[in-house]
Protein backbone atom coordinates (compact mmCIF):
# COMPACT_ATOMS: atom_id res chain seq x y z
CA UNK A 1 0.00 0.00 0.00
CA UNK A 2 1.25 3.63 -1.01
CA UNK A 3 2.02 5.88 1.88
CA UNK A 4 -0.72 8.13 0.71
CA UNK A 5 -3.47 5.64 1.03
CA UNK A 6 -2.77 4.87 4.44
CA UNK A 7 -5.57 6.02 7.11
CA UNK A 8 -4.49 9.47 9.04
CA UNK A 9 -2.81 8.95 12.30
CA UNK A 10 -3.88 10.05 15.77
CA UNK A 11 -1.85 12.99 15.73
CA UNK A 12 -2.97 14.10 12.74
CA UNK A 13 -6.61 13.15 13.27
CA UNK A 14 -6.66 15.05 16.49
CA UNK A 15 -5.15 18.38 14.83
CA UNK A 16 -7.43 17.53 12.35
CA UNK A 17 -10.42 17.83 14.63
CA UNK A 18 -8.64 20.88 17.04
CA UNK A 19 -9.11 22.92 13.39
CA UNK A 20 -12.49 22.07 13.04
CA UNK A 21 -12.84 23.25 16.91
CA UNK A 22 -11.11 26.61 16.51
CA UNK A 23 -13.14 27.48 13.34
CA UNK A 24 -16.57 26.06 15.31
CA UNK A 25 -15.29 28.74 17.89
CA UNK A 26 -14.46 31.42 15.66
CA UNK A 27 -18.17 31.24 13.70
CA UNK A 28 -19.66 31.09 17.35
CA UNK A 29 -17.72 34.38 18.14
CA UNK A 30 -19.13 36.30 14.65
CA UNK A 31 -22.61 34.84 14.97
CA UNK A 32 -23.08 36.16 18.48
CA UNK A 33 -21.42 38.99 18.67
CA UNK A 34 -20.50 40.11 14.50
CA UNK A 35 -17.51 40.85 12.84
CA UNK A 36 -16.39 43.71 14.47
CA UNK A 37 -13.83 43.00 17.57
CA UNK A 38 -15.06 45.23 20.15
CA UNK A 39 -18.70 43.22 19.46
CA UNK A 40 -16.19 40.12 21.32
CA UNK A 41 -16.01 41.83 24.92
CA UNK A 42 -20.06 41.43 25.18
CA UNK A 43 -18.53 37.78 26.06
CA UNK A 44 -16.59 38.70 28.71
CA UNK A 45 -18.67 42.02 29.58
CA UNK A 46 -22.04 39.49 30.46
CA UNK A 47 -20.72 37.13 33.19
CA UNK A 48 -18.97 40.16 34.26
CA UNK A 49 -21.64 42.71 35.21
CA UNK A 50 -24.13 39.78 36.10
CA UNK A 51 -21.33 38.94 39.06
CA UNK A 52 -20.81 42.60 39.78
CA UNK A 53 -24.80 43.26 40.36
CA UNK A 54 -24.91 40.05 42.50
CA UNK A 55 -22.38 41.24 44.57
CA UNK A 56 -23.68 44.58 44.78
CA UNK A 57 -27.20 43.27 45.68
CA UNK A 58 -25.78 41.31 48.34
CA UNK A 59 -23.92 44.06 50.04
CA UNK A 60 -26.46 46.47 49.86
CA UNK A 61 -29.12 43.75 52.00
CA UNK A 62 -27.80 45.58 54.80
CA UNK A 63 -25.65 42.33 56.11
CA UNK A 64 -22.80 42.79 58.06
CA UNK A 65 -19.85 42.91 56.22
CA UNK A 66 -18.24 40.37 58.23
CA UNK A 67 -19.12 36.46 56.83
CA UNK A 68 -18.43 33.17 58.96
CA UNK A 69 -14.70 32.33 58.29
CA UNK A 70 -14.13 36.15 58.27
CA UNK A 71 -14.51 35.87 54.04
CA UNK A 72 -14.83 38.71 51.79
CA UNK A 73 -18.11 39.18 51.08
CA UNK A 74 -17.83 41.05 47.85
CA UNK A 75 -15.36 38.05 46.42
CA UNK A 76 -17.36 35.26 47.84
CA UNK A 77 -20.62 35.97 45.62
CA UNK A 78 -19.03 37.46 42.80
CA UNK A 79 -16.89 34.51 42.15
CA UNK A 80 -19.96 32.18 42.91
CA UNK A 81 -22.09 33.86 41.00
CA UNK A 82 -19.37 33.94 37.78
CA UNK A 83 -19.24 30.12 38.13
CA UNK A 84 -22.25 29.38 38.15
CA UNK A 85 -23.02 31.48 34.89
CA UNK A 86 -21.08 29.39 32.96
CA UNK A 87 -23.67 26.45 34.22
CA UNK A 88 -26.90 28.45 33.37
CA UNK A 89 -25.64 29.64 30.07
CA UNK A 90 -24.44 26.37 28.44
CA UNK A 91 -27.76 24.71 29.88
CA UNK A 92 -30.63 27.74 28.71
CA UNK A 93 -28.75 28.21 25.69
CA UNK A 94 -28.85 24.43 24.82
CA UNK A 95 -31.77 23.84 23.52
CA UNK A 96 -31.16 25.84 20.41
CA UNK A 97 -27.35 24.78 20.32
CA UNK A 98 -26.78 24.21 17.20
CA UNK A 99 -29.54 26.16 14.82
CA UNK A 100 -27.37 29.13 13.86
CA UNK A 101 -24.77 26.06 12.73
CA UNK A 102 -27.24 23.40 11.38
CA UNK A 103 -25.88 24.11 7.68
CA UNK A 104 -22.62 23.09 8.40
CA UNK A 105 -23.51 19.57 9.43
CA UNK A 106 -23.66 18.79 5.15
CA UNK A 107 -19.82 18.55 5.65
CA UNK A 108 -18.17 15.81 7.07
CA UNK A 109 -16.31 17.00 9.40
CA UNK A 110 -18.75 19.09 11.19
CA UNK A 111 -20.25 16.90 13.82
CA UNK A 112 -23.52 18.15 16.21
CA UNK A 113 -20.89 17.06 19.26
CA UNK A 114 -18.13 18.86 17.46
CA UNK A 115 -20.27 22.32 17.50
CA UNK A 116 -21.80 21.40 21.37
CA UNK A 117 -17.97 21.80 22.33
CA UNK A 118 -16.87 24.75 20.71
CA UNK A 119 -19.56 26.66 22.17
CA UNK A 120 -18.86 24.91 25.93
CA UNK A 121 -14.87 25.68 25.67
CA UNK A 122 -15.65 29.08 23.99
CA UNK A 123 -18.21 29.72 27.31
CA UNK A 124 -15.69 28.19 29.71
CA UNK A 125 -12.55 30.23 28.30
CA UNK A 126 -14.75 33.57 28.95
CA UNK A 127 -15.54 32.84 32.22
CA UNK A 128 -12.17 31.48 33.06
CA UNK A 129 -10.34 35.04 31.94
CA UNK A 130 -13.38 37.03 33.26
CA UNK A 131 -12.46 35.70 36.79
CA UNK A 132 -8.78 36.03 36.84
CA UNK A 133 -9.01 39.66 35.81
CA UNK A 134 -11.39 39.73 39.38
CA UNK A 135 -8.74 37.64 40.97
CA UNK A 136 -6.20 40.14 40.13
CA UNK A 137 -9.03 43.01 40.92
CA UNK A 138 -10.04 41.40 44.24
CA UNK A 139 -6.48 40.97 45.44
CA UNK A 140 -5.04 44.50 44.16
CA UNK A 141 -8.02 45.87 45.79
CA UNK A 142 -9.23 44.03 48.83
CA UNK A 143 -5.48 42.27 49.15
CA UNK A 144 -7.50 39.08 49.24
CA UNK A 145 -5.08 37.26 46.97
CA UNK A 146 -6.40 33.59 45.88
CA UNK A 147 -4.89 30.44 47.74
CA UNK A 148 -4.99 28.82 44.50
CA UNK A 149 -6.00 29.77 41.42
CA UNK A 150 -5.04 26.52 39.45
CA UNK A 151 -7.70 25.13 41.70
CA UNK A 152 -10.05 27.20 40.49
CA UNK A 153 -9.44 27.15 36.89
CA UNK A 154 -9.77 23.07 38.07
CA UNK A 155 -13.21 24.57 39.19
CA UNK A 156 -14.13 26.18 35.94
CA UNK A 157 -13.41 23.36 33.81
CA UNK A 158 -15.53 20.60 36.08
CA UNK A 159 -18.65 23.32 35.76
CA UNK A 160 -18.07 23.30 31.88
CA UNK A 161 -18.02 19.40 31.60
CA UNK A 162 -21.10 19.09 33.68
CA UNK A 163 -23.02 22.08 31.87
CA UNK A 164 -21.81 20.46 28.54
CA UNK A 165 -23.49 17.00 29.15
CA UNK A 166 -26.56 18.48 30.36
CA UNK A 167 -26.40 20.60 27.75
CA UNK A 168 -26.50 17.45 25.44
CA UNK A 169 -29.25 15.95 27.31
CA UNK A 170 -31.59 18.80 26.68
CA UNK A 171 -30.03 19.63 22.88
CA UNK A 172 -31.31 15.73 22.38
CA UNK A 173 -34.76 16.29 24.31
CA UNK A 174 -35.44 19.49 22.00
CA UNK A 175 -35.04 17.27 19.17
CA UNK A 176 -37.92 14.49 20.32
CA UNK A 177 -40.29 17.40 21.94
CA UNK A 178 -38.92 20.63 21.44
CA UNK A 179 -42.07 22.65 23.30
CA UNK A 180 -42.03 21.05 26.42
CA UNK A 181 -38.17 21.40 26.69
CA UNK A 182 -38.28 25.26 25.62
CA UNK A 183 -40.70 25.96 28.52
CA UNK A 184 -38.76 23.92 31.30
CA UNK A 185 -35.33 24.56 30.99
CA UNK A 186 -35.07 28.23 32.24
CA UNK A 187 -37.30 26.93 35.18
CA UNK A 188 -35.00 24.43 35.74
CA UNK A 189 -31.94 26.73 35.67
CA UNK A 190 -33.52 28.90 38.27
CA UNK A 191 -34.70 26.19 40.22
CA UNK A 192 -30.91 24.81 40.69
CA UNK A 193 -29.68 28.14 42.03
CA UNK A 194 -30.92 26.82 45.56
CA UNK A 195 -28.70 23.64 45.05
CA UNK A 196 -25.55 25.63 43.43
CA UNK A 197 -23.69 26.63 46.82
CA UNK A 198 -23.70 29.77 45.09
CA UNK A 199 -25.35 31.77 48.45
CA UNK A 200 -23.76 29.55 50.81
CA UNK A 201 -21.26 27.16 52.13
CA UNK A 202 -22.14 23.71 53.16
CA UNK A 203 -20.82 23.96 56.76
CA UNK A 204 -22.93 26.76 57.19
CA UNK A 205 -26.06 24.65 56.78
CA UNK A 206 -27.47 22.55 59.74
CA UNK A 207 -26.70 18.76 59.17
CA UNK A 208 -30.16 17.56 57.69
CA UNK A 209 -29.44 20.53 55.27
CA UNK A 210 -26.04 19.88 54.10
CA UNK A 211 -26.76 16.01 53.71
CA UNK A 212 -29.71 17.41 51.39
CA UNK A 213 -27.91 20.01 49.28
CA UNK A 214 -24.57 17.30 48.90
CA UNK A 215 -26.54 15.57 46.55
CA UNK A 216 -25.91 18.26 44.01
CA UNK A 217 -22.76 18.11 42.12
CA UNK A 218 -23.05 21.87 41.80
CA UNK A 219 -22.51 22.26 45.22
CA UNK A 220 -19.39 19.84 45.44
CA UNK A 221 -17.75 21.99 42.39
CA UNK A 222 -18.32 25.45 43.63
CA UNK A 223 -17.04 23.85 47.21
CA UNK A 224 -13.69 22.87 45.48
CA UNK A 225 -13.29 26.25 43.74
CA UNK A 226 -13.88 27.82 47.09
CA UNK A 227 -11.31 26.11 48.40
CA UNK A 228 -9.10 27.54 45.69
CA UNK A 229 -10.41 30.93 46.36
CA UNK A 230 -9.59 30.83 49.77
CA UNK A 231 -7.85 28.56 51.17
CA UNK A 232 -7.36 26.55 54.48
CA UNK A 233 -9.76 29.56 56.20
CA UNK A 234 -12.83 27.25 56.20
CA UNK A 235 -13.64 23.82 55.87
CA UNK A 236 -15.04 22.51 52.92
CA UNK A 237 -17.52 19.55 51.57
CA UNK A 238 -16.50 17.86 48.19
CA UNK A 239 -16.22 14.72 46.74
CA UNK A 240 -14.19 14.39 43.48
CA UNK A 241 -15.18 10.79 42.53
CA UNK A 242 -18.80 11.65 42.95
CA UNK A 243 -18.59 14.87 41.03
CA UNK A 244 -16.43 13.37 38.37
CA UNK A 245 -18.89 10.34 38.21
CA UNK A 246 -21.46 12.50 38.10
CA UNK A 247 -19.92 14.74 34.32
CA UNK A 248 -18.98 10.93 32.87
CA UNK A 249 -22.83 9.85 33.79
CA UNK A 250 -24.18 12.93 31.84
CA UNK A 251 -21.68 12.99 29.62
CA UNK A 252 -22.48 9.39 28.69
CA UNK A 253 -26.68 9.98 28.71
CA UNK A 254 -26.05 12.46 26.94
CA UNK A 255 -24.06 11.12 23.70
CA UNK A 256 -26.61 8.60 24.29
CA UNK A 257 -29.72 10.35 23.74
CA UNK A 258 -28.04 12.55 20.80
CA UNK A 259 -27.42 9.25 18.98
CA UNK A 260 -31.01 9.03 18.85
CA UNK A 261 -32.13 12.11 18.46
CA UNK A 262 -29.65 12.74 15.42
CA UNK A 263 -32.64 11.58 12.52
CA UNK A 264 -35.32 14.45 14.13
CA UNK A 265 -32.76 17.14 13.72
CA UNK A 266 -32.57 16.30 9.96
CA UNK A 267 -36.46 17.52 9.91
Amino acid sequence: MELADKEPGLLQTFRARMRVMLALMIRELHTRFGRENLGYVWLFMEPAMLGIGVALWQLSMGVSSAMPGDLNKFSFFLIGYILFYLFRTLVSRSPHGIASNFQLLYHSRVTVEAIMWARSVLDAAAVAICMSIFLIFIGVVFEDWPSNPLQMMAGVVLMMLLSHGTSLIILASTALNSQIVDRVVHPFTYLCLPFSGMFYMVWWLPGPMQELVLWSPLVHIMEFTREGQFGPRVPYNYDMTFTIGWILVVNFIGLCALKVAKPHMEH
